[in-house]
């Protein structure tokens, strides 16, 4: 009798031990994000940004009035550039008179590493913005394979609207999910199948100061990309609205509320439709997007036409305070070497700071900087060209 009750009490205590376990794991794999935390995997920024960047230089595959430039001539016109207070930016030429139809140089940079998921952070000082100006900040599956390696694009906008556009394009078969409960922003078009030409689907975010003069008054802000098995997930939010988390580089995303957008696995697996992805900046001018809205947009004349006058271009300036990656802890997503791009040495043009700006530039707040540098630039008194130090 004995030796019964014992084993009775040994498997009684064995099945609540049991129990216990498989009621913690349950809650490990449905808060994994909370309890894995993320740790700091890249910080592209300051003197350093350029360094893990490449320049695009081959013939705009979106049909723009641009020709990229290689990285010593970016950095030798002024096209690739520091401010005075270190702070990395590109822009296409907006000092010269053109022929109506001839190309403006301009930057498009890619990364050095590509990202197989991750929590990719972008700190914005400044966005291009106005009539025939088309820059994006996005990310581009590694290969020639387009739509089929995915693209994800974070910022992006035509012309001068107030609110930012986020994109995916993919292979057949993505489609954005029927609810959109789960996120603020608006849903544009619901599918994602770009393999015929189509426009990808799209979330436009609620925010009216997200994109164009307004983001810039508000002293620029935070674009945040998530992309884990659960699909991905977009926030953004002002200068004066970013999450002290974000700021710490402690992120915690279960704290930031509902995001902007969300494109969820149920309707479009983010391992199946996106490979390891390349980060890219550029400023672009009419092309596919911007050139075909043109005439709806209420913008004068043609787009061909109005990028020919550089009094037209004044805001074609992006201005990055920081590209930070974050990967989870347990390391399930991961970065490589780009490996279809080539590579190119560190960044060796000279520093390049704002003219015509005074007192203003020596005062070293970062916040005031900002300030002074996005005011500058909307009403067209910044002039961002080279300046190699003596």
């Amino acid at each position: 009798m004995l030796l019964l009750l014992c084993l009775l009490a040994f498997r009684a205590c064995a099945s609540a031990s049991n129990a216990t376990f498989v009621s913690q794991l349950n809650g490990t794999l449905a808060h994994d994000t909370r309890q894995l935390g993320w740790a700091l995997k890249a910080a592209y920024e300051g003197l350093t940004f350029f360094d893990n960047f490449d320049f695009f230089s081959a013939e705009d595959p979106n049909h723009g009035m641009v020709q990229y430039v290689p990285r010593d001539q970016a950095f030798g016109d002024g096209l690739a550039f520091w401010t005075q207070n270190g702070t990395p930016g590109i822009q296409a030429e907006h000092w010269k008179r053109l022929p109506v139809g001839e190309k403006r140089r301009s930057v498009r940079i890619v990364s050095k590493n590509a990202f197989a998921g991750g929590l990719f952070i972008f700190d914005m000082a400044l966005l291009p913005h106005g009539c025939g100006v088309w820059p994006a900040v996005w990310m581009l599956g590694t290969g020639n394979n387009w739509p089929y390696a995915g693209e994800i694009d974070i910022i992006e906008g035509v012309h001068d609207p107030r609110q930012n556009q986020m994109t995916i394009h993919t292979a057949p078969g993505c489609m954005l999910s029927g609810s959109g409960s789960a996120y603020s922003g608006t849903r544009l078009n619901e599918d994602c199948d770009s393999s015929a030409g189509s426009v990808g689907c799209s979330i436009r975010s609620d925010s009216e100061i997200s994109y164009g003069a307004g983001f810039n008054l508000a002293g620029g802000g935070v674009f945040v990309l998530l992309w884990d098995g659960a699909g991905l997930k977009m926030w953004n939010w002002p200068r004066s609205a970013v999450p002290r988390d974000v700021v710490a580089r402690n992120p915690t995303p279960l704290a930031w509320g509902n995001p902007v957008a969300v494109f969820d696995r149920a309707t479009c697996d983010p391992y199946t439709y996106f490979q390891a992805q390349v980060i890219i900046m550029n400023v672009n001018l009419c092309g596919d997007w911007a050139g075909s809205t043109y005439a709806a947009s209420g913008c004068p004349g043609t787009c061909v036409e109005r990028v020919a006058d550089p009094a037209n271009l004044v805001n074609t300036v992006m201005i990055v305070n920081s590209v930070v990656v974050y990967q989870q802890t347990d390391g399930r997503s991961g970065t490589r070497a780009a490996g279809t791009f080539d590579s190119t040495v560190g960044a060796s043009g000279p520093i390049n700071p704002l003219r015509r700006l005074g007192a203003a530039q020596k005062r070293g707040s970062g916040g005031l900087w900002a300030a002074v540098a996005a005011v500058g630039a909307i009403i067209g008194f910044v002039s961002f060209t080279a300046i190699p130090l003596l």
